[in-house]
């Protein structure tokens, strides 16, 4: 059975970003009033305006300090953005550190946030924890991300210590490409992997695949919308 290549496994295992939250100048005042109460959102979104440069000067420095603050309130979001810093996705303000990385981010993770369940899956892959990192990828792939869907596809498909399994190769990346703009390529590398199927295994994909429904979590929902997340705190506040 023909396999993705090793070059194309290893970057879909290393697949990851650092959320995208930003505010602007008609918010940064409110932002700031609700900061002063301690608001960790608040905070939070701060520090993604000055990670940024939207509303405020840019200043890493400033952004690593307000999500060390909002993170101590308790804000999921932060304490992502933390493990991203130690995890050296964030520049070299502080050491990487990948135990502080991960233990940052599963805060994050265990609060629903898909990326963050994406990037302990590979934190915990890297220290050769299979097990535990295919439970946090099955959480973010049952999200529909599309990082955790071509990834989970691909581990199937010939990973270290994970069990070949054709059906779920097939059937994830199927669903990626449902979801995102395919190329002609990856849908030929599709047809072809599935003409290398039995029937029943061809069937129990296509289960998979018309049985399958994304179900995003509130957080992770809040981490992709932005800017209006900043918004909705504010009026919310009023």
């Amino acid at each position: 059975m023909r396999r993705m290549t090793e070059g194309a496994a290893a970057a879909l295992l290393l697949l990851s970003a650092c959320g995208n939250a930003q505010t602007n100048d008609a918010l940064v005042p409110s932002l700031e009033r609700l900061a002063a109460k301690d608001n960790a959102e608040a905070i939070y979104h701060l520090g993604m305006a000055y990670q940024t440069g939207t509303g405020l000067p840019k200043s890493p420095t400033k952004a690593l300090e307000a999500f060390r603050r909002a993170s101590a309130l308790g804000d999921p979001l932060a304490s992502y953005k933390m493990g991203c810093f130690y995890a050296g996705q964030e520049g070299e303000l502080v050491k990487t550190d990948p135990e502080l990385a991960l233990r940052y981010k599963l805060v994050a993770a265990r609060a629903g946030y898909a990326l963050a369940q994406q990037d302990a899956a590979m934190l915990y892959a890297q220290q050769g924890d299979i097990s535990t990192a295919l439970s946090w990828l099955e959480r973010g792939a049952a999200q529909g991300w599309s990082g955790a869907l071509s990834t989970y596809a691909s581990v199937h498909n010939g990973a270290s210590g994970v069990e070949p399994d054709p059906v779920k190769t097939a059937a994830y990346f199927k669903l990626l490409l449902q979801r995102t703009d395919a190329s002609e390529k990856q849908r030929a590398w599709l047809t072809d992997f599935e003409k290398r199927l039995s029937p029943e295994q061809r069937k129990a994909a296509d289960t998979i695949v018309r049985s399958y429904r994304a179900s995003p979590t509130p957080l992770t929902v809040k981490a992709l919308s932005g800017q209006r997340a900043a918004i909705e705190l504010v009026a919310g506040q009023r």
